[in-house]
């Protein structure tokens, strides 16, 4: 298994270079889009990489390699590489993500972009995918939303159900829940759907379940 070790070697003129690129760098505009909002390609990303070299004629290149790699489990991965060098000789080598290896073509070239995309954003302080918090307690809310309107539907139909029961066939089906006095519509999502479980039971057990 690969191991990235801490590299004390000294790069003045490649700091120097990768000061003078950072200071002329134009984020990649976001010219793909995902499930989870817009994002730079590889492309985008190694093209603002190379424009601002260029703008700042700092003398750097670099490249990228994938090296075999084993997991922790003694599965075969490969792991990305990205090595700045600068006209001094100085050079930085920075790893990125490991990704297990597959037998399909395209699976293995996707992966292989993925973690390409990754180690160069983390190589030159890339931001090359939105925010996603923003849609991520969207989702949330709209999913604590639904769940509140399935809560409500179930526990207005234990309710209408409660009133054709006697008290102690109701007192029997509360004990799923071992909260006798909580009114149906107290009832938590879990607790509704639970109850709502026993009840169908029981309305099978006495023939009256009819299936929708």
């Amino acid at each position: 298994m690969i191991t990235q070790e801490l590299d004390t070697t000294q790069t003045p003129e490649l700091n120097k270079a990768l000061y003078a690129t950072a200071k002329v760098f134009v984020q990649p505009p976001k010219n793909k889009e995902a499930h989870y909002g817009k994002y730079a390609d590889l492309s985008a990303i190694d093209k603002a990489i190379r424009e601002a070299i260029k703008k700042a004629d700092s003398g750097l290149s670099f490249y990228q390699g994938v090296l075999d790699n084993q997991s922790a489990n003694g599965k075969d991965s490969c792991k990305i590489y990205t090595t700045i060098r600068h006209i001094s000789g100085e050079s930085l080598t920075i790893y990125g993500d490991s990704f297990p290896r597959d037998a399909k073509m395209q699976t293995q070239g996707a992966n292989e972009t993925y973690a390409k995309r990754t180690s160069l954003c983390l190589a030159f302080g890339v931001v090359a995918d939105d925010d996603d918090d923003g849609q991520a307690v969207a989702l949330l809310d709209d999913y604590k939303a639904k769940q509140e309107e399935a809560r409500e539907r179930v526990t207005k139909w234990i309710a209408s159900e409660f009133m054709t029961l006697k008290k102690d066939e109701i007192d029997k089906l509360r004990l799923v829940l071992k909260k006798k006095d909580k009114k149906p519509t107290d009832l938590s999502y879990a607790e509704a759907f639970q109850l709502a479980g026993a009840l169908n039971f029981y309305k099978l057990q006495q023939g009256q379940f009819e299936e929708k």
